[in-house]
């Protein structure tokens, strides 16, 4: 039976079912299509497009399936999306009725409806809502299990097994990496048990799985033939400056969710007295307004020209201001973080999950591929940012005064 505290994840199924109808949406657009009129099994396409095209093994045999039963990809998604706002919801210890619908509103609200269509709803809410519950579910047992609780044998073995299952899709794959080394840090010597060489283990084969993917090497190839032949002449520091702006473009001109955080962290400054994190905040409001008029959309100026025989768009010239515009809001967010939580475990995990997600974000900057998946990738970056938000907000309006969201310790270094 759900618990009154989790009746809010119901709301948000609901919304989302409403939604959809209202907007008749046509299921089979995108990526779908092709799907739906492919004449195989879904183990038999999996194998296929291993060889071909992407290392995303059981993704894609998951979505042929989708493609041909809608029914059976209706109730697996409400099932994910209840299991993906339960773990969050777990993890930033929002153990009332009323945060958790704080949870869901400011998702409803913030959330980019728009990123789900670039390759059709079905291809991208497999390809990425999906791993992300199951990886949240793995989160949440893994976070239980650090906080000394007794968990359940079968609870680590089914998280185990979900991780496994959400690597196949290389950003959380990235995720987990990173994650991994923040653990070695923070555990030191007691990171180095039967558990956590497991965890280890699958970070490693699921880089290995996209590095070796004979698919995705082929489908490299082409996706650069195709779109973006001057991508291996490019320099490293040219990926990651296109890449760094690319996510500044959709994260302050495409979408106005960042803003809206530096907005909850004026409002959280204010109602803590913080006259320097006041100060901050409204720079940064004030630096996102500007830089929404600075910052171009780079990466199809640079592909427009990249089909021209002699490349010379100058990238550093172009694009270096914007960047150093963006890196210094990021720093400001940083400390503004510290200054309103201090060296607390919230602070922490708050810096942490962007830091992680971001750094996904951007190693997108490696693969042709990726790049070519619009803003897709940056999900994951758009859900920690979404989830912060709504922390800000439970705190900003005070439901979760008896308890501290997230347990801060006074010094991360305990």
């Amino acid at each position: 039976m759900i618990k009154k505290e989790n009746f809010p994840f119901l709301l948000i199924i609901l919304f989302y079912i409403l939604f959809f109808i209202t907007n008749q949406v046509d299921w089979l657009g995108g990526d779908a299509l092709w799907f739906s009129k492919v004449n195989s099994s879904p183990l038999t396409f999996a194998i296929d497009r291993y060889e071909t095209w992407s290392s995303r093994f059981w993704i894609e045999g998951a979505v042929l399936q989708s493609s041909k039963n809608l029914l059976i990809f209706f109730i697996l998604t409400i099932v994910f999306i209840f299991l993906l706002f339960y773990s969050i919801s777990q993890l930033i210890s929002f153990n009332k009725f009323i945060s958790n619908l704080v949870l869901v509103l400011v998702f409803i609200i913030l959330f980019p409806m728009v990123s789900l269509k670039s390759a059709g709803l079905i291809a991208t809410i497999v390809n990425y809502v999906w791993p992300s519950a199951l990886f949240a579910y793995w989160l949440m047992i893994d976070r239980q299990r650090n906080s000394e609780e007794k968990i359940a044998i079968y609870k680590i073995i089914i998280a185990t097994l979900s991780l496994i299952l959400s690597v196949f899709n290389e950003g959380l794959a990235i995720v987990l990496f990173l994650y991994l080394i923040i653990q070695v840090v923070i555990e030191k010597k007691e990171f180095f048990n039967p558990y956590r060489i497991v965890c280890l283990l699958v970070s490693l084969l699921s880089i290995l799985n996209v590095l070796i993917c004979p698919g995705n090497q082929k489908r490299g190839a082409l996706e650069m033939a195709h779109w973006f032949p001057t991508f291996n002449h490019l320099s490293f520091f040219d990926k990651l400056l296109i890449q760094f702006n690319n996510i500044a473009s959709n994260l302050i001109v495409s979408h106005n969710f960042i803003e809206i955080l530096f907005l909850l962290l004026l409002l959280r400054a204010v109602q803590k007295k913080q006259i320097l994190s006041v100060i901050l905040s409204a720079v940064l409001i004030m630096l996102c307004k500007i830089s929404q008029k600075l910052i171009p959309d780079p990466l199809s100026v640079i592909v427009h020209h990249s089909s021209e025989k002699k490349f010379n768009y100058n990238i550093t010239g172009k694009l270096l201001g914007p960047s150093v515009i963006f890196m210094i809001m990021i720093v400001m967010i940083v400390f503004v973080i510290i200054l309103l939580d201090g060296k607390s475990k919230k602070s922490f995990v708050a810096i942490g999950s962007l830091a992680v997600t971001f750094s996904a974000g951007m190693a997108i900057s490696l693969s042709p591929t990726l790049l070519a998946s619009s803003d897709r990738p940056l999900l994951f970056l758009y859900f920690v940012i979404i989830f912060n938000c709504a922390i800000l907000a439970d705190d900003i309006i005070g439901f979760n005064k008896s308890k501290d969201s997230l347990n801060p310790v006074d010094e991360i270094s305990k």
